[in-house]
């Protein structure tokens, strides 16, 4: 009689652990996105490079910019300050307090809205979670040396991306 008991838990267990097997290669196969996580990132912009250095350190390294206008922002400390397109627009700088302050990475919708792609984009290679995920937009505070980074997307496509070097 001990024997039987035995035998029937050992076939319930094996069912339960073949039906868990199952389940869980078809949420590998069909629930989960695939990604590779040592797909080669493009760097759309060197950020360390350019953040926080003057027009001509940015020149040096971006080409010739075109003053776009001028930024005015009280809480910044900015009465006055240029705002300037690199990379036929593709780059723009604020510079507030003579430094690139402000900077807005555009035209990004061929690159997916996940993190590594974002931070990759700007050559920044730690992959920390945002503070922020949620309806189109990721934000990292103090990420580094910056006062915060932002994506936006779009159709789930990344859109742009804001960094503020200093100002808030």
């Amino acid at each position: 009689m001990e024997q039987t008991s035995v035998r029937r838990k050992w076939a319930n267990w094996k069912f339960i652990s073949f039906i868990v097997i199952l389940i869980a290669i078809f949420v590998k196969f069909y629930v989960l996105e695939e990604h590779d996580e040592n797909a080669t990132v493009i760097v759309e912009l060197d950020l360390p490079q350019v953040a926080m250095r003057n027009q001509q350190e940015v020149a040096a390294i971006l080409g010739k910019g075109q003053l776009l206008n001028y930024y005015t922002d009280a809480k910044a400390g900015c009465e006055k300050c240029p705002r300037v397109g690199y990379r036929d627009g593709k780059v723009e700088i604020t510079y507030i307090s003579d430094i690139a302050d402000e900077i807005r990475l555009n035209n990004l919708s061929d690159y997916p809205f996940e993190n590594r792609s974002i931070l990759g984009l700007l050559n920044l290679t730690e992959n920390i979670a945002p503070n922020i995920d949620e309806d189109g937009v990721k934000t990292w505070d103090n990420y580094q040396k910056y006062t915060q980074i932002t994506a936006f997307s779009k159709n789930g496509h990344l859109d742009y991306i804001l960094i503020k070097s200093k100002a808030e």
